[in-house]
């Protein structure tokens, strides 16, 4: 007899996974670039906003639209935005596709190394683990901090734009698809990225670094701030010198590191909490980040 709970499960190829994750399935697509190349999408938003990675196989040049395909059934998408340096492009469908609902997506303050999770692709999935983030690797430098993790079937589930979800179903990142050794270790795109990706665009129709005009000691860990730019979104908040920055935009933020790492998934133009230790009290503040191109000192 099949029980209730087998019943709430169901069979993707590479093992046996939660509901949630096969529920995201459904948010999933084909995107069809010409009529060689290929990758893995998923919705985002409004069932017509596509993320994915365009394959290092296609040139950039001139790429304004591609063909969606779900089932048997294909919509044609124009590029809204893309991101010539991680290759991260947002589509928009003429119209949407029948039964697909946009991802949920997760918080990657969240993510814990060991997390499991699964790549998706055409609606099954291989069992992942998050082994970590990476600012470098093997010697090469990323504009931003980048997940990193093993995947049971790399062969099959590694191409650039698989996306990868929690087992409760929620979006955590997009396959860089980066070339991968034996043990399966590839990075990928975190979630922040596609959320500001996606908040920018829709408020403003384009997506970039922002500025807070806040200044750290290059040489501390702790994220107390040591100047704050004048006329910057930092001194309209009311953050002050000697401030030491506790959380920002509902994320813990222990060390420098942390706090560069969410700023650089800061949407432009959105209100955002910060809490700061201000002496011996905790004071709450809220900061409107700016468009700007990012320095070593001010960020």
């Amino acid at each position: 007899m099949i029980t209730r709970l087998a019943a709430l499960s169901l069979a993707l190829s590479g093992g046996i996974y939660p509901l949630a994750a096969a529920e995201q399935a459904h948010s999933t697509v084909t995107i069809a670039w010409n009529s060689e190349v290929r990758s893995p999408g998923i919705c985002v938003d409004k069932t017509t906003w596509f993320i994915s990675v365009i394959p290092a196989s296609l040139s950039l040049d001139g790429l304004t639209k591609a063909t969606l395909h779900s089932g048997e059934e294909k919509v044609e998408a124009r590029v809204l935005f893309l991101d010539g340096t991680q290759r991260l492009c947002l589509l928009e469908a003429v119209g949407p596709l029948t039964g697909l609902t946009p991802a949920s997506l997760a918080r990657t303050g969240d993510l814990k190394g060991g997390q499991k999770l699964n790549c998706l692709s055409n609606r099954s999935a291989c069992l992942t683990m998050l082994a970590g983030k990476d600012w470098s690797h093997r010697g090469e430098q990323f504009p931003m901090p980048m997940l990193r993790v093993r995947v049971a079937d790399p062969e099959k589930f590694c191409d650039a734009g698989t996306p990868l979800v929690s087992v409760e179903g929620q979006l955590v990142g997009i396959l860089a698809g980066s070339s991968h050794d034996k043990s399966g270790e590839v990075h990928a795109i975190p979630v922040a990225r596609v959320r500001k990706l996606v908040e920018d665009v829709k408020a403003h129709k384009r997506s970039g670094p922002v500025r807070v005009g806040l200044v750290f000691h290059n040489q501390s860990s702790t994220p107390e701030v040591i100047d704050v730019k004048p006329g910057s979104p930092a001194e309209r908040s009311g953050l002050e010198a000697g401030d030491i920055i506790l959380s920002l935009d509902g994320t813990e933020t222990a060390s420098l590191d942390d706090l560069v790492e969410v700023i650089h998934h800061l949407p432009a133009g959105s209100e955002t909490p910060v809490t700061v230790l201000r002496g011996l009290t905790e004071k709450s503040l809220t900061i409107i980040p700016e468009f700007t191109e990012m320095t070593a000192a001010a960020r």
